[in-house]
């Protein structure tokens, strides 16, 4: 419900962790101007004392020397014909060109098919079964889009979870993947993804997807399950991928540009604080430390992240490659601009402290830098964010609102074509005398910030002409163990079309733009699906998510599912995407508007 992105302020090294810092440093120094360069036959001579040999198993690299201390190859290997195809068509600095071919058209027609009466009855394949014909279009494929290969078992329980009410469990990895394959033509850079299902496998097929891809990720596979050999092949023609969740000889797969995970040893010859972390041996483990521990969280944004990080090592995505520390000209503009807040948080221990756990956790991780920035948020704090991002943008970073998937709103309500009035009024809800709430959530698709419990909305006309203001409540269980009540403020903007409104606000510092969409609801206004996709520009973060809320956070009646489960679908959102909020012990919630209102208006019929 909530959307707020923050920016890493700095990265606060304490006489303790420079000592050893220098240290490394100094001996990698001294370590690079002692090695000879090699000559041009470097590859035809004997490898010299100082060096260890080793030997991909790739079509574009032979046996070659390796830097000791840096532990990558000295010659780097050839590029493939798919990355230079990829680098050709992303044009001067790394842009990508203009998208291809019309207008997405999204918003299908409902489906006259789908008529369940139980949800809870029937199984979940049926539930979604008209999926494809409900979710929104995807835009036409570019061959020179970066391309990603997945091996899984489709029918094999992945670790997402359908909600509790609905009874369905967990979704299987087919049913996940499919999914992830829609939202990765969503993207702004397109990208394409071929699945294979493990218990099938044809070597032509998948030799054939291998020669195209840049990047691999297999979930589950097994030695008993597959065919290693075949894997093993394939994957040596793949520069970078990932085995998740793998056993036996698959597990040992995992490579990074080229080099198998097996060649980056941690402390192996040279034991060193830390890897630096220019090295290809320090950003592999940086990489898949990532990876790794996005998968192990089990939900479908950490799942799509995860895969982002991957591809950012082939073409530059926006979203993974927000900074999120100070380098030296970011540290120059904290220096020049932002002193004396700087100064203000480090003598405020909760700045500080939040300061520190952000440093820790990182920019990219929206799910925890929220959790952080709610327990440990100060006026110190914003000062400083405010200053750092909004006003000087010491980070330059840059994000913009994801586009796609195109969403319609709701085209009519109680008969009549929706307005503009009737709109808001569905936003309002049955918010009046002795209801203080719009809605309650019952369940919401982004982990970040929708996943809080005892989530109240609160949408308001303001005083002014046509102002509408919305003011989210929501219970955050602190990193320290304790609870606290939370709230935002956000000024409501009609957009160009009845049932779109564009939302900002500035929450601790940084500035957010979103558009929402009213998807659909009931003429009782028993229950409605919003849909938001919005960004943080200096936080370089952009973000989407839907929600279903009722009056009450109750769930609606079981009738009512088939059509909200139509209405998800147009949103681009499949149930195992929405997580069921916890809507207990909700007593005590402090529902003030923070603005002077209006009298409501809305009655339910």
């Amino acid at each position: 419900m909530l959307r707020y992105r923050n920016a890493l302020v700095t990265n606060m090294a304490t006489p303790s962790g420079l000592r050893p810092a220098l240290l490394a440093l100094a001996l990698t120094f001294i370590a690079l101007f002692s090695i000879p360069q090699p000559s041009r036959n470097t590859l035809q001579t004997p490898l010299k004392q100082n060096f260890k040999s080793f030997k991909l198993r790739s079509t574009t690299m032979c046996h070659g020397q390796v830097h000791p201390i840096l532990n990558r190859p000295l010659h780097k290997p050839a590029k493939s014909m798919r990355f230079l195809e990829i680098k050709a068509a992303m044009g001067p600095a790394g842009i990508p060109p203009a998208r291809d071919g019309k207008k997405v058209e999204g918003g299908a027609v409902m489906s006259p098919e789908v008529a369940l009466t139980d949800v809870r009855e029937v199984d979940y394949r049926e539930l979604e079964a008209d999926i494809e014909a409900d979710m929104p279009g995807l835009p036409r494929p570019r061959a020179s889009n970066p391309r990603i290969l997945c091996v899984i078992h489709r029918d094999q329980s992945s670790s997402i979870r359908y909600p509790e009410h609905l009874g369905l469990g967990n979704a299987t990895w087919g049913t996940v993947f499919d999914q992830l394959k829609r939202r990765m033509a969503w993207t702004e850079d397109g990208f394409s993804m071929e699945i294979l299902d493990a218990n099938s496998l044809d070597s032509g097929v998948i030799k054939q997807h291998a020669n195209t891809a840049d990047v691999f990720y297999f979930i589950g596979l097994g030695s008993n399950s597959t065919s290693v050999d075949l894997l093993a092949e394939i994957t040596q023609i793949i520069p970078t991928g990932v085995c998740l969740g793998c056993t036996g000889d698959v597990k040992k797969l995992s490579r990074f540009d080229y080099q198998p995970a097996s060649s980056f040893r941690i402390g192996k010859k040279i034991d060193l604080p830390f890897l630096p972390p220019w090295s290809v041996a320090g950003r592999f483990n940086r990489v898949f430390a990532t990876v790794e521990e996005l998968f192990s969280r089990g939900n479908h944004l950490d799942l799509y992240f995860s895969m982002l990080v991957l591809l950012n090592e082939i073409v530059p995505i926006e979203l993974v490659g927000a900074r999120s520390k100070l380098d030296m000209r970011g540290l120059g503009c904290l220096l020049k601009n932002c002193r004396r807040p700087l100064t203000k948080c480090l003598q405020d221990p909760v700045c500080k402290t939040c300061v520190d756990e952000l440093d820790k956790v990182g920019l990219r991780d929206q799910v925890k830098a929220y959790t952080v920035i709610r327990s440990y948020q100060s006026n110190a704090f914003e000062r400083l964010s405010l200053c750092i991002n909004e006003k000087h943008n010491c980070l330059r970073n840059t994000a913009s609102r994801p586009e796609l998937p195109n969403i319609q709103p709701l085209q009519t309500f109680r008969g009549k074509p929706l307005s503009w009035e009737a709109a808001e009024n569905i936003l309002i809800g049955q918010r009046g005398p002795g209801k203080n709430a719009s809605w309650m959530l019952v369940c919401g698709q982004n982990p970040a910030y929708d996943e809080f419990p005892c989530q109240y909305q609160m949408f308001y006309r303001g005083k002014a002409r046509n102002s509408l203001w919305y003011n989210p409540v929501f219970k955050l269980h602190k990193l320290d163990g304790g609870e606290v009540w939370r709230n935002s403020d956000y000024k409501v903007r009609r957009d160009d079309v009845p049932g779109r409104f564009k939302f900002s606000f500035c929450d601790n510092g940084v500035t957010s733009l979103e558009h929402w969409h009213i998807v659909d609801a009931p003429d009782d206004l028993s229950w409605v699906v919003l849909y938001y996709s919005g960004a943080a520009k200096t936080a370089g973060q952009a973000y989407l998510g839907g929600m279903l809320a009722t009056p009450d956070g109750a769930w609606p009646a079981d009738s009512d599912l088939p059509r909200i489960t139509r209405a998800l679908h147009r949103a681009g959102i499949p149930w195992h995407e929405m997580v069921q909020v916890c809507n207990d012990f909700c007593s005590g919630a402090p529902l003030v508007p923070l603005h002077p209102e209006r009298a409501p208006v809305i009655k339910p019929e």
